[in-house]
């Protein structure tokens, strides 16, 4: 297990035992495995009852404390560059909401996501504990300590889509109408492209430390990648895969030791289960078209993503220093003409066959409402209820600035190249996680779990050699 303090693993230049000695250390890594499987089970109008406010009470509560701790054990007297640029990140944020966005969505965010200034300060004390800790025992190490302890999380949140594969499990939630809506297919995590996000960030750090390993450690870490390989492919979302497929591209350029058999026949498996799972499992409730002819499941359905993508631009274009402010999108929309908004609805709604349209009275904090009125006399009332981007890095420049989403894009693609030959595997999942942030957003469902792993691969790679 990996909260034994020795590990068995070889092939590293240093024993890995130090860095689970710290009771920090395996509460920070226990609440991170912990929080893409908490969910409230409970009959509910609300999808965030069930997927949201579980998790936003355990990041407070428990993950932050933790990071803190861990921060504050294994403090480093020498502070190196990206220490600066994640400080820099978190004091640009603290300026927009104390001198420009004066509103309390600035510092909570919409009530669906909670991804405001206060969550993102959480995902930088997150990142800078990874940091610390990397920079006090080494990255290797601490790398491989984190391939084995989120290798058994998410081989159980890969569990709860396999179950849904096979129509053994339902939607938790399932006829609720606010929040989030969730999918068939995303598990605990909700919406199954929040599902692929996360499998496909962990799978290359956990291949990646396969053949690091002993070969009774090999055996339980082969299983894991079988599970998870099925359950990234289950997941259904073509960013996803996307991200997923290029990260595990990236890990057998650049790694070596990923190259072997022994990494092939757990991917080569879980592919295979996939496969037997589309063709034999059940498809009552699969609800999947590759015509689109169900907009919620399609894999053709776009979301509306380049309408989207253009109000982002069109808003940045207007606030490019400090941003509109979370939640960002709908702070631009609410200036937007309504027939501009209706003709590029992501629900579809267009403007081909309204008669009427009547803007609803609202704030800029909430989604943009029209009640239209048909041809034919009928009339319906019109939520767009897209608040992000689906693509973060446009989402940050528009809600924070541009300075945020260039400091932002500067630290992923540093931990990147930081590790692309010493850690390849932590190169590998942020690899993953930046191809998934350009198709979809950055959710607090796993983010934190991505902000560790960048703060360790950011960290000096001197003890890694």
């Amino acid at each position: 297990m990996f909260f034994n303090r020795q590990s068995q693993c070889h092939n590293f230049p240093m024993k890995t035992h130090y860095t689970f000695r710290s009771s920090h250390i395996r509460l920070l890594l226990f609440a991170l495995v912990i929080l893409p499987l908490l969910i409230n089970p409970v009959v509910t109008l609300s999808f965030d009852d069930v997927y949201l406010y579980p998790k936003l009470w355990w990041l407070y509560g428990v993950i932050l404390p933790a990071a803190v701790l861990v921060m504050r054990v294994h403090v480093t007297q020498r502070l190196i560059p990206a220490f600066w640029w994640l400080l820099a990140l978190a004091g640009w944020l603290i300026l927009g909401g104390l001198a420009v966005h004066h509103s309390l969505f600035t510092w909570y965010g919409a009530s669906d996501r909670g991804d405001g200034v206060f969550m993102h300060i959480v995902y930088i004390i997150v990142a800078l504990a990874g940091l610390t800790w990397a920079q006090d025992r080494g990255a290797l190490a601490v790398s491989l300590c984190c391939a084995q302890a989120f290798a058994i999380g998410t081989s159980l949140l890969a569990l709860t889509n396999i179950l849904q594969q096979w129509g053994l499990l339902g939607v938790p939630g399932e006829g609720a109408f606010q929040g989030v809506t969730a999918t068939l297919y995303g598990g605990t995590l909700g919406n199954r492209g929040y599902m692929g996000g996360a499998l496909a960030l962990l799978l290359p750090l956990i291949v990646w430390a396969l053949p690091r390993c002993s070969s009774q450690q090999q055996r339980w870490l082969g299983t894991a990648i079988g599970l998870i390989t099925w359950a990234w492919l289950g997941s259904w979302t073509r960013g996803a895969w996307l991200a997923g497929g290029l990260s595990l591209m990236w890990l057998l350029v650049w790694d070596p030791l990923s190259r072997q058999k022994i990494v092939f026949k757990p991917l080569i498996f879980g592919a295979l289960l996939f496969s037997l799972t589309a063709i034999f499992g059940p498809t009552e409730g699969r609800n999947l078209s590759f015509l689109g002819h169900d907009q919620t499941q399609a894999l053709t359905n776009s979301s509306g993503r380049g309408f989207l993508w253009k109000s982002a631009i069109d808003g940045i274009a207007q606030k490019p220093l400090m941003g509109w402010g979370p939640p960002g999108l709908w702070r631009f929309m609410a200036t937007q003409p309504s027939d501009i908004l209706l003709a590029g609805d992501p629900t579809g709604t267009g403007m081909t066959d309204i008669k009427v349209i009547k803007r609803l009275s609202q704030s800029a904090e909430q989604a943009p409402s029209f009640l239209i009125e048909r041809p034919d006399g009928k009339k319906e009332i019109i939520h767009l209820a897209i608040n992000k981007v689906h693509n973060e890095f446009l989402d940050y420049a528009l809600t924070f600035g541009i300075p945020a989403g260039i400091i932002f894009t500067i630290l992923l693609f540093s931990g990147i190249k930081q590790t692309m030959f010493q850690v390849t595997g932590l190169s590998a999942a942020l690899m993953a996680y930046s191809v998934y942030l350009f198709t979809w957003p950055e959710i607090i469902r796993f983010a934190p779990i991505a902000w560790l792993l960048l703060g360790i691969a950011l960290t000096s790679i001197s003890k890694s050699r």
